[in-house]
């Protein structure tokens, strides 16, 4: 199993109006995206000194970058209707919110080598990321949005698909960041896990009134 994991669970039936309004409710936290992600830029180089020297990633550090990383998947998840829960504003893991990524404990010893070129080791599946998921994201939010807004329903194919994409990036900022020097996988399984729930993409019916 990657180190790095995706996992959304399925709303069939996300609010119509916050759904409507997304693109503008997600401003505050974009803004708080773009700060984290501005220290990111520090910390990485940091983390990237840390591990050529000492051949280790600082506890603190790699906290702090894990807390990141966290929250800015949360902001994009949310942001394209990966999930209608208001995400929150801290960096720690919150196993109650319906997006989670989850990060195995820092290793011990990390090859200096592999951080050495990350930038260049990283550029196959950047380009995946950057020519094929971007489109794929922006699909999947236009068909769920218009899906929410007008029918009242999320279809399970597209929840899907945001988690396979949104996985995939997440995989990808993990490895970027050196939370692992294993390589992203691009088809892996469990790139979004899911909920439990009926896998069909037909709005939900309501329950058969009770007899008297």
């Amino acid at each position: 199993m990657y180190p790095v994991i995706y996992e959304a669970d399925f709303n069939p039936a996300p609010n119509r109006w916050t759904t409507f309004f997304r693109p503008i409710l997600a401003i505050p936290w974009l803004i708080v995206a773009a700060f984290w992600g501005l220290l990111l830029i520090f910390t990485h180089l940091f983390a990237w000194i840390s591990i050529i020297v000492l051949g280790r990633y600082p506890e603190w550090l790699f906290n702090f970058n894990s807390g990141v990383v966290r929250f800015l998947v949360r902001v994009v998840a949310w942001s394209y209707l990966q999930t209608d829960a208001w995400p929150t504003f801290g960096l720690s893991e919150d196993s109650t919110y319906p997006v989670r990524v989850k990060i195995a404990p820092r290793p011990e010893r990390q090859s200096r080598l592999k951080a050495l070129f990350r930038l260049i080791l990283v550029l196959p599946i950047a380009v995946v990321v950057t020519y094929g998921s971007r489109f794929a994201l922006l699909g999947f939010f236009v068909v769920a949005w218009l899906t929410i807004v007008f029918r009242g329903y999320m279809p399970r194919a597209v929840h899907n698909g945001l988690a396979y994409v949104n996985g995939l990036d997440t995989r990808m900022y993990g490895y970027i960041a050196f939370l692992t020097d294993e390589y992203p996988p691009v088809g892996e399984e469990r790139a979004g896990n899911t909920s439990p729930a009926a896998a069909s993409d037909s709005p939900p019916t309501p329950p058969a009134p009770q007899a008297t």
